[in-house]
């Protein structure tokens, strides 16, 4: 083998080289940008998912109001008690006139019907016929949740090449919309149907909450 094939050999070593290298690195790139896809909607999807139960957790943790002490003290025990507790009795601070023992049951059925009843309240609070409370909008001037809020959205803003036409549909809505307007039309719906003799319904606009939700769906993220 002369010379002249030997650099040959070695010059087509180095090409077969060069062209593996380069297939490695356009791999490389490719699973690189799959893995900023992925952690771009991992961070959407837990902070959509958890602003949207945001009001949902505020209602649950709001704490038993009554004229009475001594049942608002009970009940709010009994709502953080563990549930072998609730199920088979507990001590209360009972008020001075249950002295006998029949008293305090009747004090004890007290207790646990204002907590089913508050509960309720609670529940019915969250889901309105015609307000969504999951909805941003209705949130935005608590200091916490606008913080988180806009995070997200300075996340999504920075990341939109990576989500689905969806959540670019609604990002761009959400420039065209404020905060305030939608909550207007959710309060608006709502007082023209207490007066309506019939439930009119209408399907409200709302980018705020759309992103959100669709932050939360794995489908909304552009193909990996």
């Amino acid at each position: 083998m002369d010379k002249s094939q030997i650099a040959i050999f070695i010059s087509l070593g180095s090409l077969l080289i060069s062209a593996l290298g380069f297939v490695f690195a356009i791999r490389q790139s490719k699973i690189n940008r799959k893995l900023e896809k992925i952690r771009a909607y991992d961070k959407v999807y837990h902070d959509a998912s958890d602003l949207l139960l945001y009001d949902y957790k505020k209602q649950l943790g709001k704490l038993f109001e009554s004229e009475d002490k001594y049942l608002e003290k009970a009940v709010n025990e009994y709502a953080s008690a563990h549930w072998l507790e609730q199920t088979y009795g507990m001590d209360f601070d009972y008020p001075p006139e249950a002295i006998t023992d029949r008293e305090k049951a009747d004090f004890n059925t007290k207790v646990s019907v204002a907590y089913r009843e508050n509960e309720s309240k609670k529940q019915g609070e969250h889901f309105d016929a015609f307000i969504n409370y999951q909805s941003p909008v209705f949130h935005l001037k608590n200091n916490e949740f606008d913080k988180r809020f806009k995070r997200l959205m300075e996340h999504v803003t920075e990341n939109l090449s990576y989500f689905s036409p969806q959540i670019h549909k609604s990002w761009e809505k959400m420039r065209l919309l404020t905060p305030e307007s939608v909550k207007n039309e959710y309060i608006a719906l709502k007082r023209i149907n207490e007066y309506s003799c019939e439930a009119i319904e209408e399907v409200i606009e709302d980018p705020y909450l759309q992103i959100l939700l669709r932050g939360c769906n794995r489908f909304c993220v552009t193909a990996i």
